[in-house]
């Protein structure tokens, strides 16, 4: 069914999910979203496994829906209003027939995240509905009159099953504070000279406005090789990895950038780093922590456990109460969220007034 329309996008939001993987060896990259811990939890508050989220950068997007349905906003927080009263992030906020949804300016972070009970429907090409930034594969750009569809009736949902991630400040501080992100070696980390090597975990560097959902550029001391070191055959990238071109200046590739390069390959940030990383904005510092694998995957199963782990508390942004009318009595529920929005014997009706 159809379930919202794009009143305005000036900048860039994608249908995404986790990724299109299996492919390859035939050079399709991964895509999908940037900031995947974001998009998790949107869709574990609501029950979703992998469906389609909007990914919307730098802000300024508005939708209106067209029909009922359940939502979750996380990731950057870019001041969500619905009839312009102010929403809470990570929780599942009920939405009736006419609701407009609008989002400002980033307060921090790049990347906030709207999803969906039941996901999005769009073009699934290889497994996955995620969009490519320079591609013509899979999703789509979203543009103003858009119209996206749902494979979810509101008839499936019940107000009990409205749900909050308390411990959200958790990434949301992170999101905003979290500037030392953990590496591992590339193969060709012991290629570069001894000052280099010193100088990547000793040096801040600064995103640069040369970014995209491809790569980006990070500014800072120059990245040097030991003189014996020859350039190396095109060999397999994926995103994360930092490459260094012939400027020496270090490039970070992300979601939708080629799965084979020529550029020496010496760190990787751990995809718990990538996930802060993703929402870094033009201008902001970080400096860099040399773990090893091991470190890594340890440090990945403690934030599945911190994070996907019985962590959802019900019913806190529900309001309840029994209504007596002509000798019949209803059960009334509240969107803390939205007042407008009311839930009688679990059918959903939105207020005029």
């Amino acid at each position: 069914m159809k379930i919202l329309k794009v009143l305005n996008n000036p900048i860039f939001s994608t249908i995404q999910d986790s990724g299109r993987y299996g492919f390859e060896n035939h050079g399709v990259p991964n895509s999908g979203a940037g900031d995947m811990l974001s998009y998790r939890l949107g869709n574990y508050i609501l029950g979703n496994s992998n469906a389609a989220s909007i990914e919307i950068i730098h802000g300024n997007f508005e939708v209106e829906f067209l029909s009922e349905c359940l939502i979750s906003i996380t990731g950057s927080d870019m001041s969500p209003r619905i009839n312009s009263v102010p929403v809470k992030m990570w929780e599942s906020i009920q939405i009736c027939k006419g609701d407009n949804l609008k989002f400002s300016t980033p307060k921090n972070g790049l990347r906030a995240y709207l999803s969906i009970k039941g996901g999005f429907i769009d073009k699934e090409i290889m497994k996955s509905n995620s969009t490519h930034s320079d591609f013509d594969v899979g999703g789509k750009k979203l543009a103003i009159n858009d119209l996206l569809y749902c494979d979810s009736e509101l008839s499936n949902y019940q107000s009990d099953k409205l749900n909050s991630y308390p411990d959200y400040y958790k990434f949301s501080q992170l999101i905003a504070n979290e500037k030392k992100l953990d590496v591992i070696k590339g193969p060709e980390f012991n290629s570069l000279s001894s000052k280099s090597k010193k100088e990547l975990f000793n040096s801040e560097f600064k995103i640069s406005n040369r970014m995209g959902r491809t790569g980006i550029v990070l500014e800072g001391v120059k990245i040097e090789f030991s003189k014996n070191f020859t350039d190396i055959i095109s060999d397999g990238t994926s995103k994360g990895v930092m490459q260094v071109p012939s400027d020496g200046k270090l490039y970070v590739l992300m979601e939708d950038s080629q799965r084979i390069g020529g550029y020496p390959r010496i760190l990787s940030l751990t995809s718990q780093s990538l996930n802060y990383f993703s929402q870094l904005m033009p201008g902001d510092v970080v400096t860099f922590n040399l773990i090893s694998l091991e470190e890594s995957h340890l440090k990945i199963k403690e934030m599945e456990d911190n994070f996907f782990k019985d962590n959802l508390s019900k019913n806190i942004n529900m309001n309840e109460f029994i209504l007596t009318h002509a000798n019949k009595k209803f059960t009334v529920k509240s969107d803390k969220n939205n007042n407008k929005n009311i839930i009688i014997d679990g059918k959903p009706i939105k207020l005029e007034f």
